[in-house]
């Protein structure tokens, strides 16, 4: 036989109007009634009836996410963490991959949004107010800071400042920054803060976040006689370190390489990647938190996580002559 609502609230003694008020708001009642039902739906094994709830909540209990690329390790990671912390509120998560495109971005967030409370969209390449406005629901984004959006941020300008601090430490001072796309907002961020802050630095033009995109860099890097590069993520790195190895360099002899990230590969990578870490697992974390302060009408706020250099075997000292050569060019 089916236990209801109302079996629990006749076993406790209380309205069943309180048994519900305990699923769904239970920092409403009273802790020692609260227990009471808690209790007695254990006992009973009482379960909720999740399409009527929704039926008169109009929440469905699923948060939606979009990300980029899922095959990319750092999306990977992010996506995992969001939905261990999304089941922990007894929520579910829907996937979304963009592709990298704004059209993706809209078409998704407008098919998804009828059947999730909310979205969560990582690194997100169409505009801000087209995405709030054909969403409709609360969003978060993760890497992109916008007005009146809630957001969770990697630290961009720290990446680029321990990666470059790092290279100098070991002797480099002609090194050369990998962009993202164009379209990222942390690359913008990463490139200002090159041009601020490190002008000596050396950018590259915007390269896809890909395997491919950074071992089809190692040309322009070969041509810039730069001895150090700072990749915009692990990714590309790994690609740098294979069409680096194409053109018969060694890394680190001849060619230091730092990605960011530190995701889950980099360690495995030949060499072992040094990198800037970012915390993915916070992100994820944050980005569903965020979400369900929005849901419950809080106001967005921004959360900047920080970032710590990893070294590992792609760094190391300059290479012999490279630091005259770099000297005369002064």
């Amino acid at each position: 036989m089916t236990v209801t609502l109302a079996d629990v609230a006749r076993v406790v003694g209380v309205h069943s109007s309180t048994v519900s008020r305990v699923l769904s708001r239970p920092d409403l009642v009273n802790p020692s009634t609260r227990r009471l039902v808690e209790d007695a739906i254990d006992r009973l094994g009482y379960v909720p009836n999740l399409a009527a709830r929704q039926l008169v909540s109009g929440r469905t209990s699923t948060l939606g996410m979009l990300v980029p690329d899922i095959t990319n390790p750092f999306f990977a990671s992010i996506v995992r963490a969001a939905q261990g912390r999304a089941q922990e509120f007894g929520l579910q998560l829907l996937l979304g991959d963009t592709a990298h495109l704004v059209e993706q971005d809209l078409s998704l967030a407008r098919a998804l949004a009828p059947n999730v409370d909310g979205l969560i969209v990582c690194s997100p390449v169409a505009p801000a107010s087209r995405l709030v406005a054909t969403a409709g629901k609360p969003l978060v984004f993760v890497n992109r800071q916008a007005n009146r959006v809630a957001g969770v941020l990697v630290n961009q300008e720290q990446i680029v400042r321990l990666a470059v601090d790092h290279l100098r430490a070991l002797g480099h001072r002609r090194i050369g920054a990998m962009s993202g796309p164009s379209s990222y907002w942390s690359s913008g961020r990463r490139m200002r803060e090159v041009g601020r802050s490190v002008p000596e630095v050396i950018p590259f033009p915007p390269t896809a976040p890909t395997f491919e995109g950074g071992r089809g860099l190692i040309g322009a890097v070969i041509e810039s006689e730069v001895t150090a590069v700072v990749c915009f993520n692990d990714v590309a790195a790994m690609g740098l370190i294979a069409g680096a190895r194409g053109h018969g360099l060694q890394v680190p002899r001849d060619l230091s390489i730092v990605g960011s990230d530190d995701v889950s590969v980099a360690a495995m990578s030949n060499p072992a990647l040094t990198t800037v870490a970012a915390p993915l697992e916070q992100l994820g974390i944050a980005a569903v938190e965020l979400l369900i302060d929005a849901l419950a009408g809080a106001e967005p706020s921004v959360l900047t996580l920080d970032v710590e250099l990893v070294e590992r075997e792609s760094t190391g000292p300059v290479p012999v002559g490279a630091a005259s050569r770099s000297r005369r060019r002064r």
